[in-house]
């Protein structure tokens, strides 16, 4: 698997500059408007004063330029530089840039080397990881991409403290899901330690942050095309997506999966295999962490119409990851997920319209 180093500060580091000199001596730092302000001329500098040919590429930020478009914009300034294959792309920022950036570095040049630089905590413990790249679409979130595993991760714990409060809770439900679907102690962690970890206390942060790594990549070595048991990492998601879509990324991807996770948790109660403690657990865990979810204007119909184009599904029925409990998925003879009755899910869709911490928008 792809080798991680987590650190205070570490963009500034002997192994970075080392890394990018030997898959440079050029290298492409791909970045969001924002964070090319906050980390990328910075960045920028300290490759240079090592003897590095260093070019900056930015896009504004958003779910919104996470498309084929952003990408190929890209890809002709980076050829109007000459730039190829001795040309190392390093992905610095959140999810979106390290989705577009993975992309484009499994494409330019038929594939040049890739480093990944997340500086969101969302980022770090999710999209840096797995080797998953893509664009949105107007039909669906992540439907055009590839597989490209970076040759190093470099999480700089620094940068989480110019984080919103907002984005430390969107990092957290992704972390909270992989407790839910592996390790039921990791999600001890939240209920007994949650707070602190959102205060960024050094010592929980990286306990935190490591065990949401060791995690997922433990699914993805054992699956990584997503034909079976990585398709656990889609746990909230499938009502998640949807939901992004359907709003035109007015809401964020944290959020989304928080609300995605309370419905497809209501939804193995449902069907008879997450017991009411655990619901009534899980529930309590989101809310908390993330107090301030906005209740979506979506009917049922959109969210099933949205989910059938979802990666899971087949034949547009959409298929959804099940909980026997807190760590314990429900292996489904090795696919991970199943289709559910409609009276089930309408069921469980009902939580969009109860008030469980939830203010309207």
């Amino acid at each position: 698997m792809t080798p991680i180093q987590i650190e205070d500060n570490i963009l500034a580091s002997a192994d970075l500059i080392e890394l990018c000199h030997q898959h440079g001596p050029r290298v492409a730092i791909v970045t969001d408007s924002h964070v090319e302000e906050l980390y990328g001329h910075r960045l920028e500098k300290h490759l240079k004063d090592h003897d590095l040919d260093v070019f900056m590429f930015s896009f504004p930020g958003g779910e919104f330029y996470k498309t084929r478009t952003t990408k190929e914009l890209i890809e002709d300034q980076m050829l109007a530089k000459g730039l190829g294959r001795d040309t190392c792309l390093l992905g610095l920022g959140g999810g979106v840039t390290l989705d577009i950036s993975g992309f484009i570095a499994s494409t330019y040049c038929r594939r040049i080397p890739y480093i990944s630089c997340p500086t969101s905590l969302l980022a770090m413990i999710d999209s840096a990881m797995g080797g998953k790249t893509g664009v949105n679409t107007p039909f669906g979130k992540n439907l055009i991409g590839s597989f490209c595993h970076p040759q190093m991760i470099f999480i700089d714990t620094a940068t989480i403290r110019s984080l919103p409060e907002k984005e430390m809770h969107n990092g957290l439900m992704e972390m909270i899901k992989h407790g839910i679907i592996a390790d039921p102690q990791y999600f001890a962690l939240f209920e007994n330690h949650g707070g602190k970890i959102l205060d960024g206390e050094t010592g929980y942060l990286h306990e935190a942050i490591e065990g949401s790594c060791r995690i997922k990549q433990s699914i993805v070595k054992d699956d990584q095309k997503e034909k079976g048991k990585r398709r656990l990492l889609n746990f909230g998601h499938t009502v998640g997506h949807a939901l992004e879509q359907i709003t035109d990324y007015q809401i964020t991807h944290g959020e989304a999966v928080a609300i995605g996770m309370l419905i497809e948790s209501k939804l193995s109660c449902e069907i008879g295999r997450l017991d009411q403690e655990s619901l009534q657990r899980i529930q309590k865990v989101i809310t908390k962490h993330h107090p301030e979810l906005p209740k979506p204007k979506v009917t049922k119909e959109q969210l099933k119409e949205a989910m059938a184009m979802d990666k899971k599904s087949t034949k547009n029925v959409p298929r959804f990851v099940i909980l026997n409990g807190i760590g314990a998925p429900l292996e489904c003879d090795g696919d991970y997920c199943m289709a559910v009755k409609e009276k089930a899910l309408d069921a469980a869709l009902e939580v969009l319209t109860q008030d469980i911490s939830i203010t309207k928008i």
